[in-house]
């Protein structure tokens, strides 16, 4: 057996685990998203709802509030509480696995803390110190994701209290 024999069987054997190492992952994926998609099949409907605002949730985040004209060109301002938002995501779709009161109130309280903000920072002027700006759907989406997780939370909880 020649050296060139033997490189190519060594990288042979190294493809051959690098596939079976990425089949493996893959199925270790496969079965996660199916665990989840189970678990999402067995929530109440109300539940099911809060999971998928966080779609919404998601544009919330991306998308400008705002923009002004300057220079002959459009520029955007992001939400400065959009990270706020990526939390409040994963809390509400934690809080689908617990149906208590306290779970309840602090799902209102947050989501309440940060649709004020939300509402506040425009009016008091602090979103951006370009004069004038326009408010864009964005920042609609901003305030109705957490009066969607708000009014959702209490039906939830009124439904499936425990």
């Amino acid at each position: 057996m020649s050296i060139v024999d033997s490189v190519i069987n060594i990288f042979h054997e190294l493809f051959m685990l690098a596939r079976d190492l990425f089949m493996t992952i893959l199925g270790y994926g496969y079965d996660f998203i199916l665990f989840l998609y189970e678990k999402f099949l067995e929530i109440p409907l109300t539940e099911k709802i809060i999971v998928i605002n966080s779609v919404p949730a998601f544009f919330a985040v991306v998308l400008p509030v705002a923009r002004y004209y300057i220079f002959e060109e459009w520029y955007y301002i992001n939400n400065p509480l959009s990270v706020y938002m990526i939390g409040i995501v994963f809390f509400m779709v934690a809080g689908t696995l617990f149906r208590y009161f306290w779970v309840l109130v602090l799902r209102v309280l947050v989501n309440m803390y940060y649709l004020f903000w939300v509402i506040y920072l425009p009016m008091a002027g602090e979103l951006t110190k370009a004069d004038p700006y326009e408010i864009t759907i964005g920042y609609y989406v901003n305030i109705a994701v957490p009066a969607v997780y708000i009014l959702v939370a209490a039906v939830s909880f009124v439904i499936y209290r425990e």
